[in-house]
């Protein structure tokens, strides 16, 4: 049987910082080490541990919130545009059937042409306009989050933590009260960008 050893562990905690992701078990088999026996496997003194919640920071904080808003905005207005494309083939339609008993079969076919090229051209600015969407959803979320995450690193540096997991990323199943930074974090984020 094989027996981790300090290098086998340091090389766990390079890969982490280097943004490596490892499996959940060879993570729990780190972290466990890491706190049950900190001084043996690499010297360090575990005095600090916390985990901070991006999620809930990215939706709770002052910066967070505005960029919901001016997505909701950017939502409302496509679906405007989108109802408004809506009732223009309706109306074409409506059209192109009463129009049908009026119309010779070659004017009826250029007609149902028009009107499956005019849902063709709906359809894909549906579909045009659901990916830009969460494009810019995800360019929103990922600027605050980085944002979030110079916080957590400002606050780690100050208050001398040794390790700050992110709760929804880092497998951990359950973790007291008393280790959540999250509210510090959307704190110290808000008061930052005042």
């Amino acid at each position: 049987m094989g027996v981790c050893n300090r290098n086998d562990v340091l090389t766990g905690i390079f890969f982490m910082k280097r943004g490596f992701e490892m499996n959940k078990l060879s993570f729990a088999l780190v972290l466990t080490l890491v706190l049950i026996f900190p001084n043996m496997t690499l010297g360090l003194d575990v005095k600090k541990i916390a985990y901070v919640d991006l999620q809930e920071a990215l939706n709770m904080s002052n910066a967070g919130k505005e960029a919901k808003e001016a997505f909701a905005q950017k939502v409302e207005k496509t679906r405007e545009v989108i109802d408004a494309k809506q009732k223009e083939l309706t109306k074409l339609k409506e059209s192109l059937e009463k129009q049908s008993l009026l119309l010779s079969n070659e004017a009826k076919k250029e007609k149902q042409r028009e009107y499956e090229k005019s849902v063709r051209d709906y359809q894909r600015f549906i579909k045009d306009s659901q990916d830009e969407l969460k494009r810019r959803e995800t360019e929103m979320s990922q600027k605050v989050i980085k944002e979030l995450r110079k916080v957590v690193d400002k606050i780690g540096k100050k208050g001398e933590y040794t390790l700050i997991f992110e709760r929804s990323t880092s497998g951990i199943l359950y973790a007291g009260d008393a280790l959540d930074i999250t509210q510090e974090v959307i704190n110290t984020y808000n008061d930052q960008r005042k």
